[in-house]
C-alpha cells in the first residue's frame, strides 16, 4: 500500500464530506448537533493535511499540532452525538478543562522531546473514543435507536484500531518527532486504512441523524400545536385511544381535565391577539411544569386544552385541577402595554369502562367545565362517571 496515495485519496474525500456537512450545519443551524461534526470534520481534515506532511513539515506541525487536531476533531464529534442522542448541551466544564490540560502538557512534552509523549494523546483519544460508543450505546431509543446502534459499533471498532495504533507507537515510534519511517510500516499503513474506513462510515452516520432528526422535527409539526407547543386534537386522539386500551386491560385509572381560559374574547379584543397568544403560551408552560412525564397536554379548541392523566384515581386528579387553576390565577404573563392576569376554568372526568369511552370522558370534562364557567368561572368542576342512560353522574 502506497503512503502517498492513501493519503491523497483520503484527503479529497474528506474534503467533499467536510464541505457537504459544513453546507449542512450552516443552512439549518438549529441542529447544534451538526455543527459540532463540521467542526470536528474541519479539525479531521487539518490534522490529514498535516499528517501527510511529515517528513516535509516541521515536526511541531506534522508531529504535535497534527494529534492535538484529532483529538479535539473526535472530541466535537463526541459533543456532536451527545447533543442528538441526549438532547442537550454538556453542562458540565471539567471535561474542557481537562482536555485543554492535555493538549497544554502534550505540547510541552513534545517540545521538550520526552520519549512516549504520544501517550498523553493516544490514551485520552482512546477514552474518548470509548466513551463514545458507551454514550450513543447507552441513550440508543426512540427514532435515534438504529443510528445510534450503528455509530456504537464504528465507534467501538475505532476504539479497538485505536488502541493498537497507541500500542504500536509505544513499540517501534518511542519518539513522536520522528516518524518519518512508519510510511513503510505495514502495519502503521493498514491500521491508518482502517481508522480512514470507519471515518468514512461515520460520516455517513452523521447524515443519517441529520435525516432523523428532520424526520423527528416532521413528526413532530404534525402532532403539536405551533403557537402553544401543546399536542394537536389528532395527537391527543392517539395518546387517548393508547391509554384507554392500557386501561382496559391492566385496569389503570385514567382521568381528564378540560380548561378554559376565562374572559378570552375580551383579552384580544382589549389588549390585542398578541396578547391573548402569550396568555395561551404562558399558560401551556405552566401546565407542562407541573404534569408528570406521561401526562399528555393538548389543544383542542382556541383557548381550551385537554390534559390527559394516566393512572390517576379521581381524588389525585381534582387536587391536579385546582392547582393548575392556582397556579394560572398567580400568573403575571409579561406584555408590553403591561402583564396580563388570567384565570381558567376547569372540568375533571375519568374514565368510565362499562358507561363509555374516552369520548364520552371528554364530553363529561367538557359539561364540568362549562358548569364551572356557569358557576362564576376560575373554578374546579367535576362529573367522573356516566350514567347507565347515556347521562353524567
Amino acid at each position: 500500500m502506497d503512503y502517498g496515495t492513501l493519503f491523497f485519496s483520503n484527503i479529497v474525500s474528506m474534503t467533499v464530506f467536510t464541505v457537504c456537512v459544513t453546507l449542512l450545519a450552516l443552512y439549518d443551524r438549529r441542529v447544534v448537533g451538526m455543527q459540532w461534526f463540521a467542526g470536528g470534520l474541519i479539525a479531521g481534515l487539518l490534522k490529514l493535511v498535516l499528517q501527510w506532511g511529515e517528513g516535509h513539515l516541521p515536526p511541531v506541525l506534522s508531529g504535535m499540532l497534527e494529534l492535538q487536531l484529532y483529538l479535539v476533531s473526535f472530541i466535537m464529534q463526541l459533543i456532536g452525538l451527545y447533543w442528538f442522542v441526549v438532547r442537550k448541551p454538556i453542562q458540565k466544564r471539567w471535561p474542557f478543562i481537562a482536555v485543554g490540560l492535555v493538549l497544554l502538557v502534550y505540547a510541552v512534552l513534545f517540545l521538550a522531546k520526552v520519549r512516549y509523549s504520544n501517550n498523553v494523546i493516544n490514551v485520552p483519544f482512546v477514552i474518548v473514543c470509548a466513551v463514545s460508543a458507551w454514550i450513543v450505546f447507552k441513550h440508543r431509543r426512540g427514532p435515534f435507536a438504529a443510528v445510534s446502534r450503528v455509530a456504537a459499533v464504528v465507534l467501538t471498532a475505532e476504539t479497538g484500531v485505536a488502541a493498537y495504533r497507541a500500542l504500536l507507537t509505544n513499540q517501534s515510534y518511542a519518539r513522536p518527532w520522528e516518524l518519518a519511517d512508519a510510511k513503510t510500516d505495514p502495519r502503521w499503513l493498514y491500521s491508518l486504512a482502517g481508522m480512514f474506513f470507519l471515518a468514512t462510515i461515520m460520516v455517513m452516520c452523521y447524515l443519517w441523524f441529520l435525516v432523523t432528526e428532520l424526520q423527528r422535527e416532521l413528526t413532530e409539526q404534525a402532532r403539536t400545536d405551533p403557537l402553544t407547543g401543546a399536542l394537536n386534537r389528532r395527537a391527543l386522539e392517539e395518546a387517548a385511544l393508547r391509554e384507554v386500551s392500557r386501561s382496559l386491560r391492566y385496569g389503570h385509572l385514567l382521568c381528564m381535565i378540560m380548561l378554559d381560559v376565562d374572559h378570552f374574547k375580551q383579552l384580544n379584543d382589549t389588549r390585542g391577539h398578541a396578547a391573548g397568544d402569550c396568555a395561551l403560551k404562558a399558560v401551556v408552560g405552566q401546565v407542562k411544569t407541573m404534569l408528570r412525564g406521561q401526562d399528555v397536554i393538548a389543544r383542542t379548541g382556541g383557548e381550551e386544552f385537554t390534559i390527559l392523566l394516566p393512572d390517576t384515581p379521581a381524588s389525585a386528579s381534582i387536587v391536579v385541577a385546582e392547582r393548575l387553576r392556582q397556579a394560572v390565577e398567580a400568573l403575571e404573563v409579561p406584555f408590553e402595554s403591561g402583564p396580563v392576569k388570567i384565570t381558567i376554568s376547569v372540568g375533571v372526568s375519568q374514565f368510565d369502562a362499562v358507561h363509555g369511552g374516552w369520548e364520552d370522558m371528554m364530553r363529561r370534562a367538557d359539561m364540568a367545565m362549562y358548569k364551572a364557567k356557569e358557576g362564576g368561572r376560575n373554578k374546579v368542576a367535576v362529573q367522573m362517571t356516566a350514567a347507565p342512560g347515556g347521562g353524567a353522574i
